[in-house]
């Protein structure tokens, strides 16, 4: 790739918040899972942790060191630099500490539009709509996904993985159900102003990957990460596959990632148009992947990760322009610490960074150089404007 003969002219960074608590609208379900007692954490739910804000310090100053790399260095009297997150704490807090990391010592403003602990709808996945031909087309889509169950089928070994982990057939669940896990009735939550949710046995399954998930990140002691249940790396990646289904089928399908992601998408759009050169966002895993499925990107699997949209993973949506024609050229990557920098929560530098996956676009030619023309990415966010 002759990336010498590209000039990176501007960068909308989209990121996932860093390592945070459990969410606490999950804590109910996740206690009747499992007869065994679930860690107490050191900060309130949901809430973005130290180790989460360290960890970004670092990703942070990787990023700076990536841009200088790419001839964006922001000067004194004017830094460059945008950023604008949701207006939870874990949001605001890691768009802080990304801006440490990157450029401590400049007066660089991280906005947000709300009082902390209020969703900014741009971020909000929460339905505008919940009319029956709306909830019909997200069934369709879920249907169509699913494949006649093929995905709950495929899902089978990790289910049972994660019964054993969580000792289910001793729970207050079972006592209930008196089913298997995986067999626990899925419904589709649909009401306005809430957000749409698969219940049952993906929610239950993806709530349980997630707080392990967040052990793990968090570097607890072996004994204390699932109970010291989870053994080896191939139980994770098989029980962490319940999660990403879950994310893939409520966020990241055709109708409810149209729906979701139209508003992040324009302020991408406008960003696209603005003086800053590097944009910063700072969002969730829902953000991220609807907006991948909205503007149709093609399925992939990151190398070193598990996750499909990791906790702290950065979303890259680059404009080129050629340094002899002047043409605008555009690529995405996902950046992201693996499996085990997370854990391990080492600093990142050119000696070691995070990893680098380039995101390919459904529908559009590459150009020898591994660029898409930039109007070919720009028809994509046009589409969404007038909506």
């Amino acid at each position: 790739m002759k990336n010498n003969h590209y000039r990176l002219d501007k960068v909308v960074i989209l990121s996932r918040h860093g390592i945070r608590t459990p969410l606490q609208n999950t804590l109910e379900f996740l206690e009747q899972a499992t007869p065994f007692k679930w860690p107490t954490w050191q900060h309130p739910y949901g809430y973005l942790t130290t180790r989460g804000g360290a960890l970004e310090v670092y990703f942070g100053h990787y990023l700076s060191q990536w841009l200088e790399n790419h001839g964006i260095k922001p000067s004194v009297t004017m830094p460059e630099v945008f950023v604008y997150a949701n207006s939870l704490q874990r949001t605001v807090a890691t768009a802080q500490f990304i801006i440490a990391g990157a450029y401590a010592g400049y007066d660089i403003t991280v906005n947000h539009k709300y009082p902390i602990e209020k969703m900014d709808p741009i971020f909000d996945p929460s339905l505008r709509d919940d009319s029956p031909e709306l909830k019909q087309a997200v069934l369709s889509d879920i249907e169509e996904t699913n494949k006649a169950e093929a995905i709950f089928k495929n899902l089978a070994p990790a289910y049972e993985i994660l019964s054993d982990i969580l000792d289910y057939r001793h729970s207050t669940l079972y006592a209930q159900y008196q089913c298997p896990l995986a067999d626990i009735p899925i419904k589709l939550h649909f009401k306005k102003n809430e957000e749409p949710a698969l219940l049952g046995a993906l929610a239950i399954g993806a709530s349980a990957v997630d707080a392990f998930l967040l052990q793990y990140y968090s570097a607890f002691p072996q004994e204390q990460i699932a109970w010291g249940r989870i053994n080896d790396l191939a139980q994770w990646q098989q029980i962490v596959e319940i999660r990403n289904q879950y994310v893939n089928l409520i966020c990241h399908t055709k109708t409810l990632a149209k729906h979701s992601a139209t508003l992040i998408i324009n302020t991408i759009s406008d960003l696209m148009q603005q003086q800053n050169k590097v944009n910063l966002l700072v969002g969730h895993d829902s953000t991220i992947a609807s907006l991948l499925g909205a503007l149709n990107f093609e399925s992939y699997q990151l190398p070193n990760q598990f996750e499909t949209t990791p906790i702290g993973g950065k979303l890259a949506l680059q404009r080129f322009q050629h340094s002899s024609t002047g043409e605008y050229f555009f690529k995405a990557e996902y950046i992201y610490q693996s499996f085990e920098q997370l854990y391990n929560g080492q600093a990142l530098d050119a000696n070691n960074p995070p990893e680098h996956f380039q995101l390919k676009l459904k529908d559009a030619p590459l150009n020898s150089d591994g660029f898409y023309t930039w109007k070919d990415f720009e028809k994509r966010l046009n589409i969404y404007q007038a909506k």
